[in-house]
């Protein structure tokens, strides 16, 4: 099948999870609905619903599903390893200890500081994942080989920090904390698509301008050394930029792991090792795996909502283990 019919596809079947999930809910709508709002003939109360309530929330997990997948895919060309993942490496664990700190020594409710919360994760993710790959150094050189060991183990360490923590929150604290790991999306509203799709957006331009670098450091490091390629440099260059991209969705949508090992790998598998078509197909897929996950979450045990991030942990979680048993890692 040639590839721009593999896009249709998955762009087809974007579209049909962003409509199934304008449509459904505890206030369903009928296809009209939708006809009536593009023709402006809709009633305020399906405005209410589709503009206040839907729009922003599939926004967001589009777009931050499709970061973690882009996130994803950067770790796994710097690492050299198709088992890279934000999750795994210890983001979600560095952005949860920031949003601890907060809560902590700023503020007990997440609606207070709008602003600030999501600056607090973002630095906690950024602060784990710069660590990882500076340990990961030994002579001056990137060791792609054991950067995840490191990373697992950071975000072990980091996470028994943030129990430490939480041993003294109170039951509010704790409820919003264990929302934040569950992964329940709890930034639907547009103040964060504002505070975060923009951002969003120009980190991933930036990561395409380095689309070439990318697609080299597939090269021995040798190699592109023997190129003039300052291999650390774009190294540093690209994490700081994944971090960026995977500390910003979760402080907005909680700790989403898996995204950014699976939509890379399908993209592999589906596209080849084109690093421009990887880019792209991997920001679709993303964006089709979260949004589809929390479509899952809302439909499943309706009307009980099931958080977008134990939907993805069910299905990330075996296929990881897969990945394991394929490259004979275990």
């Amino acid at each position: 099948m040639r590839n721009s019919m593999k896009f249709i596809i998955i762009i087809a079947l974007l579209i049909a999870i962003v409509v199934t999930h304008l449509l459904t809910g505890t206030f369903s709508l009928a296809p009209g609905d939708l006809m009536d709002l593009l023709i402006n003939q809709a009633g305020e109360d399906v405005r209410l619903v589709l503009f206040e309530f839907r729009m922003p929330r599939i926004i967001v997990t589009l777009v931050c599903g499709a970061a973690l997948a882009l996130s994803g895919l950067i770790l796994q060309v710097i690492s050299k390893n198709p088992l890279a993942d934000p999750g795994i490496i210890g983001v979600n664990a560095g952005s949860g200890f920031g949003v601890v700190l907060f809560i902590m020594f700023v503020s007990g409710s997440m609606s207070q500081h709008l602003y600030a919360l999501p600056l607090m994760s973002f630095i906690g993710g950024l602060a784990t994942v710069l660590i990882i790959f500076f340990l990961s150094f030994m002579g001056g050189t990137f060791k792609s080989n054991i950067f995840i060991l490191i990373g697992i183990a950071t975000a072990m360490g980091v996470t028994g920090f943030v129990y430490v923590f939480t041993s003294m929150f109170d039951e509010t604290q704790m409820e919003m904390l264990n929302r934040y790991f569950a992964g329940n999306i709890w930034g639907d509203t547009w103040p964060f698509v504002f505070i975060s799709v923009p951002y969003i957006l120009i980190i991933a331009a930036f990561v395409f301008f380095r689309i070439r670098e990318m697609g080299m450091l597939n090269l021995d490091d040798e190699m592109l050394i023997g190129f003039g390629m300052n291999v650390n440099k774009e190294k540093i260059i690209l994490i700081i930029l994944s971090a960026m991209l995977s500390s910003l969705a979760v402080s907005v949508c909680g700790a989403i792991s898996f995204i950014g090992l699976i939509a890379p790998h399908i993209s592999r598998l589906l596209f080849g090792q084109n690093m421009k078509i990887l880019f792209f197909s991997s920001l679709l897929i993303g964006g089709v795996l979260l949004t589809g996950a929390d479509l899952v979450g809302k439909l499943l045990l309706a009307p009980m909502i099931i958080p977008t991030g134990i939907v993805v942990a069910l299905i990330g979680g075996p296929y990881f283990l897969r990945l394991l048993l394929k490259a004979k890692q275990i």
